[in-house]
């Protein structure tokens, strides 16, 4: 199988179908199978964003693998400091989210 990109963001799927030898059943392939022709699938634009997407869903999972990975090792060396003004920001917040979310909703 081969994925070939073309312009416009769309990318051309081209799959090889090999026949099988010395198999004890006899199947009926199709014509285009058993010649091994190659055959191509267009691939929408908006499979493609959604395939940007899920690439880029990974990478950000390994990020964060990474920045925690960091974090702990400078917890454990002694090295993390956190500044006051950023535990005060976190405080604050975390509070007017909290407030947020109890308030009722006028309809």
């Amino acid at each position: 199988m081969k994925i070939t990109p073309k312009g416009g963001g769309e990318a051309e799927l081209t799959v090889q179908s090999e026949k099988k030898v010395g198999s004890s059943r006899q199947q009926k392939e199709p014509a285009s199978k058993a010649s091994g022709e190659s055959s191509s699938v267009q691939i929408s634009p908006q499979a493609r964003k959604l395939q940007q997407i899920a690439e880029l869903a990974r990478k950000g999972d390994e990020l964060r693998a990474e920045k925690v990975k960091a974090l702990k090792e400078q917890i454990d060396g002694g090295n993390y400091n956190v500044g006051s003004a950023d535990v005060a920001k976190s405080i604050v917040r975390n509070e007017v989210a909290r407030v947020l979310e109890k308030k009722p909703t006028k309809s």
